[in-house]
């Protein structure tokens, strides 16, 4: 912005004036080298540089220039084709075109063609000339600022979009491992229980049956003193495969802590959590003949509780009667043990 404003204080930039009358081209001249200050000799660079053929184009370094002064007439052409050569070769060189009355027709062909600005020659040159110059750099710089922030925008855009991406992917990182137990990637106790809750309610709210199995490894202990825990940690992920591959796809498998796992049935009938339990038992039985556990005695009980069966007024207390039916079945050397509504009595479901 500061550069845009400092236009109205400095001399103007080099101008090449495109003009076949040595007339025109000297009150052009005049009117670019009195802007502001006169030309002194401490200048090394000219306040304008004139041509007067559209032929000795070709020899000038557009570099050098600030603006373009381009007669609408030439002795050699049209304006418009000088135009045409300086918007392909230099886009950003700011061009005005010059003319009188007569040419005045083919103003708004120039301007669509990339002209900043069409003036007539009037005689008043030394203010019109100046003033057209200085507002086609600073359009020019508006137009290239703009370029520049549309560039930064997009860029800070797609940097954000990134940022955004990674953000995203962070949190569903974050949330996966809230839910989520490392060692055995199986949903984690913390999140069990709110997973519960939440079936719980609409149990309460619907009128549906509800299942839960608690599950321990029986000789587990002995596995890690014997084999060592590295040993231990991969049975613990083998028997997570085993429960992922054998409830339902729309049961809840858990690590509930150490060597317990558990199970939630949703929709669940009595019959249909004691086949997932029995159905389970015989899958780990299966599995575990491929471990190669050596001397060591691996088993597994497994309680059942269901809500409608058991009596369970809570989630809480759903889990309770499981992880009772568990011990029962440990203390009575049996697989799979059931919670009745009657605190002490078992059916075995084995």
């Amino acid at each position: 912005m500061d550069s845009q404003l400092d236009m109205r204080d400095r001399a103007l930039p080099q101008v090449l004036i495109v003009e076949s009358d040595p007339g025109v081209a000297a009150v052009l001249a005049q009117a670019i080298a009195s802007d502001r200050t006169p030309l002194t000799g401490s200048e090394t660079t000219p306040r304008y540089h004139i041509i007067d053929s559209i032929a000795h184009l070709h020899r000038l370094d557009l570099r050098c220039f600030g603006a373009a002064l381009v007669a609408s007439v030439m002795q050699d052409g049209c304006g418009l084709d000088v135009l045409a050569y300086l918007r392909g070769l230099a886009p950003n060189l700011p061009v005005v075109m010059i003319g009188g009355l007569a040419d005045s027709s083919i103003a708004g062909e120039a301007i669509r063609a990339g002209a900043s600005e069409f003036v007539l020659l009037t005689g008043h040159e030394a203010v019109t000339i100046p003033l057209a110059v200085r507002k086609a750099i600073v359009h020019r710089q508006l137009r290239q600022d703009n370029e520049v922030l549309q560039q930064t925008l997009t860029r800070s855009m797609g940097e954000l979009a990134e940022v955004n991406r990674r953000l995203e992917s962070s949190i569903s990182r974050l949330e996966s491992m809230a839910r989520t137990d490392d060692l055995t990637g199986l949903t984690n106790r913390r999140w069990m229980n709110f997973v519960l809750e939440d079936r719980w309610v609409e149990s309460d709210r619907h009128g549906l049956e509800l299942g839960f199995l608690m599950i321990d490894l029986d000789g587990f202990k002995q596995l890690n003193d014997t084999l060592g825990h590295p040993r231990g940690d991969e049975i613990l992920r083998r028997v997570a495969d085993v429960l992922r591959e054998t409830v339902r796809e729309i049961d809840v498998a858990a690590r509930y802590g150490g060597d317990e796992f558990c199970v939630m049935l949703p929709h669940a009938d009595l019959a249909a959590t004691i086949a997932v339990a029995k159905r389970l038992a015989d899958q780990f039985e299966l599995a575990r003949a491929d471990w190669s556990l050596g001397d060591v005695e691996l088993g597994m009980s497994i309680g059942v509780a269901h809500r409608g069966h058991s009596g369970a007024a809570s989630p809480d207390e759903l889990i309770r009667h499981a992880d009772e039916a568990m011990y029962a079945a440990k203390k009575s050397d049996r697989t799979l043990m059931l919670r009745n509504v009657t605190p002490g009595n078992w059916s075995l479901v084995a």
